[in-house]
């Protein structure tokens, strides 16, 4: 009985270095994937463009666009954050603000800079949202409207500017951002390609450039902060690497929701953004891909690699931690609320994206953390060698800095939003992130999904769809 104990044991204890294995191995496996698609891609969509100089011009052909513009006290960036995009280079867009009952003066300042005047049109509602208290519209830019609404949340606030919208595309747009002139260009090309296309993502890049004196380009540095060049080589690793290679699969699974442009009718089939989970631009993602695969709607959700979005990133270890927690806590909303395209009808999607969501990123900190403490607890008592943990441990370390040094290459060799001066620093970056970022990451991320089992309030938000919430599931065309 005893040998058959011990044999027991030793099975489950290989069993699980079987297991942590595979899972390294497989999480690197779509790593190196992923890259190596945006590795061919890159150069080619940068050739392309470049030798397609008429098509940068502005044309009156272009597809009218909205933009939608959540805004909670944010005195301190509103007013020049629209000013970037007053000024972008497209024919016919308008701006729309959502002042999402701010406690501060913000929809003050917007009058003070823009001079507000009551909206004369029409407000159609759509979609139900929380009491909207008036509309204005800019006696300077009549293409500016702002509409003041009592609090009700980005995903609540979204519904309002779309519910005023005159356009077929709406973007959506974050306060704190600023906006490359050619953003709205840049975007709708994939809109104008495929007229399959229904959403388009963009990429972002960290940083808040002032325009050259031409109004033109950006000038970028690269962020003094330690702590936010790591974020650097994060936002490179997930929209040219991760991101640039899910696209040519139609295998997107989360448009930002600092830079994301949709069709206005996909969101309004969908029922509008959820108000009721902490964020809403993957529960929105998914929720197209949800309603396209079950309404048998041929589509298509496509990024453009170009950093037409840069925003400022957590300098400070206590609101990174808070963003990290709270993202992680609304995948976990979305693992839940969309688990009925994991190994669905949808394809690739449902076969490769999901379960890489699901799997290895929404589980990841439960995997890691158990990992870890049974690599040490075994390794401590003998049952497993030392030296195979550390050569594992290095092996790790490797693929952890190539992946980064992929990112950095496919940034330089496409669009160089760093400077090359700046490339010295973020290979430094690439080393230092491993001893100690990287696990503070996890940890935020880890107790992300504690507070969505346990149903803890984030930043003050008590918001929760709940853990047995209905899978949502379109309904079908009569």
């Amino acid at each position: 009985m005893t040998h058959a104990l011990h044999q027991a044991w030793d099975a489950t204890i290989y069993a699980i270095e079987y297991f942590l294995f595979a899972y390294f191995l497989i999480v690197n496996g779509y790593y190196v994937f992923t890259g190596a698609v945006a590795l061919v891609r890159l150069p080619w969509f940068v050739k392309l463009h470049l030798t397609d100089p008429v098509r940068r011009s502005n044309s009156t052909l272009d597809q009218p666009v909205s933009m939608l513009v959540p805004a909670f006290n944010e005195r301190e960036i509103i007013v020049k954050s629209l000013e970037s995009m007053l000024s972008l280079d497209y024919a016919n867009f308008e701006v729309i603000v959502i002042n999402d009952g701010s406690s501060d003066d913000t929809l003050e300042l917007l009058d003070e800079a823009f001079e507000l005047e009551p909206y004369q049109g029409i407000y159609r509602v759509e979609i139900p949202t929380a009491e909207v208290i008036e509309i204005y519209q800019s006696a300077i830019y009549p293409e500016l409207k702002v509409i003041d609404k009592k609090n009700g949340g980005k995903g609540d606030a979204l519904n309002a500017g779309i519910n005023l919208a005159r356009f077929p595309l709406l973007f959506s747009a974050d306060a704190d951002s600023y906006y490359h002139r050619q953003t709205l260009q840049w975007m709708t090309e994939p809109f104008q390609k495929d007229r399959r296309t229904v959403v388009v993502g963009g990429a972002i890049a960290v940083g808040l450039p002032e325009r050259d004196k031409n109004g033109g380009q950006f000038q970028t540095e690269l962020p003094k902060k330690l702590i936010q060049r790591f974020q650097v080589l994060e936002y490179l690793r997930a929209f040219l690497a991760t991101r640039m290679g899910f696209a040519p699969m139609n295998a997107l699974g989360i448009v930002s929701g600092a830079c994301g442009l949709w069709k206005r009718d996909i969101l309004v089939a969908c029922g509008g953004f959820r108000a009721d989970t902490i964020w809403e631009d993957m529960e929105m993602t998914l929720r197209v891909h949800n309603f396209c695969i079950n309404t048998g709607r041929p589509y298509r959700i496509d990024f453009t690699p170009y950093p037409v979005c840069w925003t400022d990133v957590p300098g400070s270890l206590q609101v990174l931690y808070n963003q990290r927690k709270g993202w992680h806590r609304h995948m976990s909303e979305c693992m839940m609320i969309h688990r009925k395209l994991l190994f669905g009808n949808g394809g690739f999607f449902s076969w490769v994206t999901m379960p890489y969501l699901f799997i290895f990123e929404w589980l990841a900190p439960v995997v890691i953390v158990f990992g870890t403490i049974f690599t040490i607890v075994t390794a401590a008592v003998g049952i497993v060698d030392w030296a195979a943990q550390v050569w594992l441990l290095g092996l790790v370390f490797v693929l952890a800095i190539m992946s980064s040094v992929v990112s950095i290459l496919l940034d330089e060799i496409s669009f160089t939003a760093y400077r090359l001066s700046s490339v010295w620093a973020l290979l430094v970056a690439t080393v230092l992130e491993n001893f100690g970022y990287r696990q503070f990451v996890l940890a935020a991320n880890f107790m992300g999904l504690v507070a969505w089992l346990t149903h803890q309030p984030i930043r003050g938000s008590t918001k929760y769809p709940g853990f047995f919430v209905q899978a949502w599931t379109p309904k079908r065309r009569e």
